[in-house]
């Protein structure tokens, strides 16, 4: 599918409406990134990006003024559900956490240096892209970095959708990938799906 093609987001148009004068939105590229890594293709794009879209429009609708609960609260230090990929070389690691995205799929991340144990905003030269096979690397944007020119130390975070594979690429250093977990899901279409489990059963 072209690239010229206009891909709406739902997202960005509730969050335009609540936020007129902060609100940026999400960069086109980025959007048709999403997606590419949540399994779309060429031909399915647009019905991922309407399913995308049917979503977020629930979520907003639940809310009789449209404005959500505050969301992307960065954790508690020793929270036992934060997950953490330690990146090599290096005293920081990619912290993940819930962030009360648990309903839109998604997980928050930022970076935590393991020593200090604080979090700390990207460093110079930390850049992280989708990694998506035959498609050109598209960077990620932090929600301070999208919506503030600056932001206070330590307040930067990310948030990307379930299952997204990422790298992380830095100077001197060779590209580090890293996945997003997924949530089990017991429920499609209102239908509830056993889920394996560990141990032979008896």
């Amino acid at each position: 599918m072209s690239s010229s093609v206009y891909l709406r987001s739902s997202l960005d148009e509730h969050m335009s409406r609540l936020y007129p004068n902060d609100w940026q939105p999400t960069p086109q590229e980025q959007i048709r990134a999403g997606l590419y890594a949540r399994g779309a293709t060429d031909a399915t794009l647009l019905l991922h990006l309407e399913k995308f879209n049917q979503r977020w429009d629930a979520i907003f609708g639940q809310y009789p003024d449209g404005k959500l609960p505050t969301l992307g609260e960065k954790p508690e230090l020793d929270d036992p559900e934060v997950l953490y990929c330690r990146i090599p070389d290096s005293v920081l690691a990619i912290r993940i956490w819930s962030g009360g995205m648990e309903q839109y799929g998604q997980y928050c991340f930022d970076f935590f240096d393991v020593v200090q144990r604080i979090p700390v905003n990207t460093p110079d030269g930390h850049v992280i892209t989708f990694s998506a096979p035959y498609q050109t690397p598209t960077k990620l944007v932090s929600w301070e970095a999208a919506n503030m020119d600056k932001f206070p130390a330590g307040t930067e975070k990310y948030s990307t959708l379930e299952g997204s594979r990422l790298v992380l690429t830095r100077p001197g250093k060779i590209p580090y990938h890293f996945q997003i977990p997924r949530r089990p899901s017991a429920y499609h279409n209102g239908v509830a799906f056993v889920q394996p489990q560990a141990g032979v059963p008896y």
